[in-house]
């Protein structure tokens, strides 16, 4: 593979050798979905808890939930598809890393669009190699994840449809519509192309095109229930972000910047003065698309400069994933047929990443391999002590939260006895619960050891 990735360090490139091109990163990222998939799988001790929300939101299945849009809860309904546990966790990481290996691909393809270069275009995706922002960074975040396989193509969709052919409006709504539903940090993206339609004439003629307002529509169709569904939900998306930030001084919110698009500076040293040679003369299309990924960026530092958000980090690690294609679109021509070491080091970074990985969990380095793993032995005690007292199949669990994780790690995934309140805003629900399906089905509640069942061991259970 390796040698195969070094043919395309030329500067002139056959037909015949761009379609092998492009073959040869499909299978980079086929590979690259089957073993992390695999690895993390067998050596995870247990999902994370976006795992547990993911699952609840989907049983819910409504326009929202309480920390993001729906498409989250949507993806998650292939959970349901068996009522197998082991099912379940082989679905979250295999799904992950299969979306993730898709904004891999479309960040080859975005590459390769603003540049005409193959040599370029795998300088681009395999600098993703150098951060575990797409490896192990990709995992505890359930929203993250479809942003990591959706902005790449998003670019390259608005540049083909503004330079190749409107019909690309269409998908692209459709896209932006469903990633803006995973998380709504797709809108800073999305209203970049927006200002860019008014401002730019090359974009701006456009309006007069059909296409585009078919996208707009598909696009509004998509978002438009989420925002009725926060309206009668006391807009708990909205409070949790704002939970999430305080007004303060901050300017060391600069090095979460740093510790996501730090691969760039590396990439940059592995370049050298030889290599990393920047040129402005690059066409439009790459101007725009680094106003669509880059404004952003600057108004989102320029207020956490004066705010501090603990979730900052994770809020813009949907920013690296197109990044390197942007990137590479500014390096001179002339670097061409020197990138045979910077493809060595990121290929052995690949492998480094995933090995150092593995020796992690297994050596079970501060606790990673076993973390949390009692959780599955207790959802075995607890089932077990269930149908040891009764022979009603368990449809409803609740108490303490830990029995949250119960929902995903017991067979056939039964529901929370927590109901939905506009005050209190749970994390995770259960909108059809009611006292008569408690009476029929029964109910198993968990407590801490050594609470008990006697006063307020369960009161917000008899309660509501």
């Amino acid at each position: 593979m390796l040698s195969t990735i070094l043919h395309f360090d030329q500067s002139t490139n056959t037909p015949t050798d761009i379609a092998r091109s492009h073959r040869a990163a499909l299978i980079w990222c086929f590979v690259y979905a089957v073993a992390w998939s695999l690895v993390s799988y067998h050596l995870d001790p247990t999902v994370p808890y976006d795992a547990v929300e993911a699952l609840n939101w989907d049983s819910n299945g409504e326009w929202g939930s309480p920390n993001n849009p729906w498409f989250v809860g949507f993806v998650a309904r292939i959970l349901l598809i068996s009522s197998s546990t082991e099912f379940a966790s082989a679905f979250w990481y295999v799904g992950h890393f299969s979306v993730v290996a898709v904004g891999m691909l479309g960040c080859y393809r975005l590459a390769y669009k603003l540049t005409d270069s193959i040599a370029l275009a795998w300088l681009g995706m395999l600098t993703l190699n150098l951060s575990g922002v797409i490896n192990f960074d990709a995992i505890p975040y359930n929203d993250n994840y479809l942003l990591f396989g959706s902005w790449s193509w998003l670019l390259l969709m608005f540049v083909k449809a503004v330079y190749e052919d409107s019909r690309w409006w269409i998908p692209y709504g459709i896209l932006a519509g469903c990633s803006a539903m995973a998380k709504y940090t797709t809108f800073a993206p999305v209203a970049m192309v927006f200002i860019l339609s008014l401002a730019v004439p090359s974009v701006r003629r456009n309006w007069s095109d059909r296409n585009f307002y078919i996208g707009i529509a598909a696009f509004l169709a998509l978002v438009t229930p989420n925002f009725f569904w926060m309206f009668a939900n006391n807009f708990s998306s909205v409070k949790w972000v704002s939970g999430q930030v305080s007004a303060q001084l901050s300017p060391g919110s600069w090095l979460a910047l740093l510790s996501v698009f730090y691969p760039l500076i590396l990439l940059a040293g592995l370049l050298g003065k030889r290599g990393l040679r920047f040129t402005k003369n690059v066409p439009e299309k790459v101007w725009l698309t680094t106003f669509v990924l880059l404004a952003p960026l600057v108004v989102i530092m320029a207020w956490f400069t004066f705010h501090k958000g603990g979730r900052l980090v994770e809020w813009l690690h949907p920013f690296f994933m197109p990044a390197p294609a942007v990137l590479v679109a500014f390096l001179a021509k002339d670097v061409i047929g020197q990138l045979s070491r910077a493809y060595k080091v990121l290929v052995t970074m690949a492998l480094l990443m995933i090995v150092g990985y593995s020796s992690v969990m297994v050596c079970n380095v501060r606790n990673a391999g076993q973390n949390f793993e009692g959780v599955k032995v207790l959802a075995h005690d607890a089932e077990t002590f269930w149908y040891e007292n009764t022979d009603k199949p368990l449809k409803l669990v609740g108490g303490a939260e830990i029995s949250e994780w119960m929902t995903f790690y017991i067979a056939p995934h039964p529901e929370m006895s927590n109901r939905w309140s506009n005050e209190t805003l749970p994390n995770v629900y259960n909108r059809h619960v009611t006292a008569g399906k408690i009476e029929s089905q029964g109910v198993l509640l968990l407590s801490h050891v050594g609470e008990g069942c006697e006063g307020q061991t369960f009161r917000r259970f008899t309660e509501e």
